[in-house]
């Protein structure tokens, strides 16, 4: 609507106020709008490009290979000549079905290290909730517990190996009292149970930071009405703490199943310290590492390629599932 007026001789043309901010509205709306769209598909996008970059495109040669076999056939270029099969997939399953192989030994050791890591949950859980409630001495033993998250690796495993070697400190200390340590590394049936209790001692500081953090964004108005209440400290943990802190436990669960088939564990550090025998015991072995050694010696790489396909298929889907149970358990589970 348009309104003219002459004045002194003058004329003056005013639109409506009202249609002119309503087109401003109409504007602010759409760039708003497009804003949104934009930061919504560069948040699809970038995530997308990653995994193509660093996922597909760089381990395209693995799942070419793993439906490749050699037909023990050079072409005049000296290139060795391969055909598309299964038989990798199949030599993975027929070999899967024997007890004795180097396989199902892997496996079985890699749920090991699995379990540990299920069991060190709740154990990290529970020291992390006393030093929340600063029980004496919880400044030391907070400092004790994340130590060995911080020192190097290597030099962990060292002191580690010197610690509970035969005349090592710990089998002096047990000779004190008549008793006589056994040899806990060099012993296939023990060796991996020695790896898992030094995982567990060096990844007992990360959980435990991880818990006390989410400990202490816990309302302190609901641990003191919880006391005035007679609320004892066990129905505390589990009717309070617990439920409030699940989203960080589920995650670090989550993590866990996440790493089920693609950690080698600190096999390699123990090979690497002066216990090179490990890397040829499938008693100690684990399906990582395994994949790990058979692509570094640069033979028959078909075949690793074909079980770390295998493993990753059976991965996502467990972790999925997974984070679908937590997210029903709790809905602000969003990992």
């Amino acid at each position: 609507m348009e309104r003219t007026e002459n004045v002194g001789g003058t004329i003056t043309s005013e639109k409506s106020e009202s249609i002119g901010n309503g087109g401003k509205n109409k504007f602010h709306v759409k760039q708003k709008t497009l804003r949104e769209w934009l930061f919504a598909y560069g948040m699809i996008l970038l995530p997308l490009i990653q995994f193509i970059i660093f996922y597909v495109w760089i381990n395209a040669n693995s799942i070419i290979m793993a439906f490749q076999e050699s037909t023990f056939e050079w072409n005049e270029n000296g290139n060795e000549i391969f055909r598309w099969s299964m038989y990798n997939f199949s030599r993975f399953f027929k070999e899967w079905s024997n007890p004795e192989s180097v396989i199902v030994s892997a496996m079985r050791n890699t749920l090991k290290y699995f379990t540990a890591g299920v069991i060190m949950v709740p154990l990290t859980f529970f020291v992390s909730y006393f030093l929340y409630k600063k029980i004496w001495g919880y400044k030391l033993y907070r400092v004790l517990f994340f130590l060995p998250s911080i020192v190097s690796a290597v030099l962990l495993v060292t002191t580690y190996i010197e610690l509970i070697k035969y005349g090592g400190a710990l089998s002096t200390v047990v000779g004190w009292f008549g008793g006589t340590l056994p040899e806990l590394i060099n012993d296939p049936s023990r060796t991996t149970g020695t790896i898992i209790a030094f995982t567990i001692w060096t990844g007992f500081g990360v959980n435990m930071i991880l818990y006390q953090s989410a400990m202490s964004r816990v309302p302190p108005e609901i641990i003191e009405a919880a006391k005035i209440d007679g609320c004892p400290w066990y129905r505390e943990l589990f009717t309070i703490m617990i439920p409030l802190v699940w989203p960080t436990i589920s995650t670090t669960l989550i993590l866990l199943f996440t790493s089920l088939f693609n950690s080698t564990g600190p096999i390699l550090l123990f090979a690497d310290a002066g216990r090179q025998a490990l890397l040829d015991n499938k008693e100690v072995t684990t399906i990582a590492f395994w994949i790990y050694q058979k692509t570094r010696s640069g033979v028959d790489l078909n075949y690793p390629a074909a079980i770390g396909i295998f493993f990753t298929a059976v991965s996502v889907p467990i972790v999925f599932f997974i984070r679908w149970v937590f997210n029903k358990i709790d809905p602000e589970v969003t990992f």
